[in-house]
């Protein structure tokens, strides 16, 4: 039942919650925002140049630390070299800067001696071998004298273009590169 003579509150008068607090309307966020961007981006504007110059004075940002990597180890090299190619045959994969008369294969097959027995594709040759550090020298080949039709017949001379000067030479596992100023030949070891 209404009081006689109390007013009822109008949506415009004063509200209290039930502790007797006044009544404060929620802020939409909306009015928050209109309200907040505005005075971050003058904040942001006076400190601009401060952090830009700030930035610039300390330089680049720092690089992380490279990765800790044991040293390398040096490959063991035995007093004769020779020994890392003994009684070991090889069948060349690809000729880099050219390529063999007739496609080959090179043959190459090192003796227990220091030693070597060659084939291009035509004849077979044989003769000596110096290992010397990375340099293979092949000394004068003996060969036998087949006659091989064209293309075939200029794997001899090519073999011995190839060969008239030292050769350097590389093993990794079971793959020999031999290398003149001109070519590289790429070979794997035959499995016996």
């Amino acid at each position: 039942m209404p009081v006689i003579g109390a007013q009822a509150p109008s949506p415009t008068s004063d509200r209290h919650t039930a502790d007797g607090e006044p009544h404060r309307p929620r802020r939409t966020r909306s009015r928050l925002l209109r309200r907040s961007v505005p005075m971050l981006a003058a904040c942001l504007a006076l400190a601009a140049p401060t952090l830009v110059t700030a930035s610039a004075a300390a330089g680049p940002a720092p690089l992380p630390p490279a990765p800790i990597r044991p040293a390398p180890v040096p490959p063991v090299v035995p007093d004769d070299p020779y020994t890392l190619l003994a009684d070991r045959t090889y069948s060349s994969v690809a000729v880099i800067g050219g390529s063999i008369p007739g496609g080959g294969p090179l043959v190459v097959a090192f003796d227990e001696t220091p030693r070597v027995g060659m084939d291009a594709g035509c004849n077979s040759h044989a003769g000596s071998v110096t290992a010397s550090g990375d340099q293979l020298r092949i000394g004068r080949l003996a060969s036998t004298m087949m006659a091989c039709p064209p293309p075939r017949a200029d794997a001899d001379d090519w073999l011995a273009r190839f060969t008239s000067v030292p050769l350097t030479w590389r093993v990794f596992g079971p793959i020999l590169t031999l290398s003149s100023p001109l070519q590289t030949v790429v070979l794997i070891e035959e499995q016996s």
